[in-house]
């Protein structure tokens, strides 16, 4: 942007109007832990010039006393401006109605946005919206497909809506990005003429420094969603039969369950609720194993962040997970989902492992999923599809700078 505005002799301010995800807000984010690395981006973003204000369209309307709270750490969320709902508008039901008519009660906010992201399918309704009424440039990034996920739960009608609104959203978009080479064959099928990139789920890496020592006698590592795609049971089972310590850190739908059947297996189990992500770091240089049984994924950032952390990781053959763990180069895979190949696999690493996978892992992903490397590939995609300051006002080029 910066190239555009000084090619022009302009500065003109920028303004991105995104969307998290459905029923997404600022206190949820707090509370799960997520909220400074997801805004880390835009943080830099603002730094560097390329946007100066930024609008979430959140679904809490108690978020602006966060808010408050928040501008007072950093300048950059005196620059974040949160477009929440009245307060009859809250709960399931009244959360749909304000997904559709959130582009009106804030309109004067969505036609001043400069361009339009949405991060997942989920909620990303409101953006489509937003594109069609406003014809804002729109940048459409996503994770897992949920149209493939309701197809593999069986859920029929959620897989027909769902497939599409994908495929709306795809042929609507200027631009789209995902974070895996699964999801870039899956949605570029839906619209082979939309421009679409791999675009990684990335990790602040001044935030992580490797662990200097590697010892397996610590508990072994779990960060996530409690739910039954994350096939914690299994590893419940597992790590009851090797007698070994694991601590889970998160939370979910599937909590209560998971605790009774470590009860029941007498397996030491401690469930440390959701952790913020600030203080990642420290409970990574608390243990030395990290491990991820997912039965699908699309690329996960609890993951990235294990690896960039210097800790052996273990996963699943989840396609999403094989794009970050290659077997005995960056990490160890297990030869399938279940108990007992859990259970074998951390057998084994736990006696063979090689510190020197750790260390690949590292360098692996300061190369390929850093927060520098995912800043660079989404500017460029909005430098390619937003138009020149002066164009966008549609005013003729300025001879002088404006500060």
């Amino acid at each position: 942007f910066r190239r555009y505005a000084e090619s022009y002799g302009v500065v003109a301010l920028k303004k991105l109007l995104f969307f998290v995800e459905h029923r997404s807000s600022l206190t949820k984010g707090l509370q799960q832990g997520i909220v400074y690395r997801n805004m880390a981006q835009y943080e830099r973003f603002l730094a560097d010039g390329d946007f100066q204000e930024f609008y979430w369209f959140s679904y809490d309307p108690d978020d602006h006393a966060h808010l408050e709270r928040l501008r007072n750490e950093k300048p950059f969320w005196k620059h974040l401006h949160l477009l929440t709902p009245p307060r009859f508008l809250t709960g399931s039901v009244g959360a749909a109605i304000y997904s559709i008519i959130g582009p009106f009660i804030h309109w004067r906010a969505f036609a001043n946005a400069d361009a339009i992201k949405a991060h997942q399918v989920s909620g990303a309704w409101t953006a489509l919206l937003a594109r069609w009424i406003f014809r804002k440039p729109f940048l459409f990034r996503l994770g897992y497909p949920l149209s493939y996920r309701f197809k593999t739960e069986g859920k029929k009608f959620r897989h027909w809506l769902t497939r599409r609104l994908e495929t709306a959203l795809m042929r609507n978009a200027d631009h789209a990005a995902v974070t895996s080479t699964q999801m870039l064959d899956y949605y570029h099928a839906l619209a082979p003429e939309t421009p679409i990139i791999i675009l990684p789920n990335y990790v602040d890496t001044g935030g992580f420094t490797p662990v200097e020592t590697l010892d397996m006698s610590r508990p072994i590592l779990f960060v996530g969603r409690l739910a039954e795609v994350k096939n914690l049971e299994n590893l419940i089972r597992a790590v009851a039969r090797i007698g070994h310590p694991l601590h889970i850190y998160g939370g979910g739908p599937i909590e209560d369950r998971l605790r009774q059947l470590a009860a029941e297996l007498g397996a030491d189990v401690e469930f440390k609720g959701f952790v913020a992500n600030t203080d990642l770091m420290k409970i990574h240089h608390e243990h030395s194993l990290y491990i991820l049984c997912s039965t699908r994924e699309g690329l996960p950032k609890t993951l990235v962040e294990a690896m960039a952390s210097g800790l052996i990781c273990v996963g699943t053959p989840a396609e999403g997970i094989q794009e970050l763990i290659k077997d005995n180069e960056t990490g160890y895979l297990i030869d399938g989902f279940d108990a007992d190949a859990i259970e074998a696999r951390l057998r084994w690493v736990l006696e063979n492992f090689d510190p020197a996978i750790a260390r690949a892992a590292v360098d692996f992903i300061h190369r390929t999923h850093s927060l520098d490397y995912a800043v660079e590939l989404e500017r460029e995609i909005f430098e390619k599809i937003m138009p020149p300051a002066n164009e966008a006002a549609g005013k003729p080029a300025a001879t002088t700078a404006v500060s």
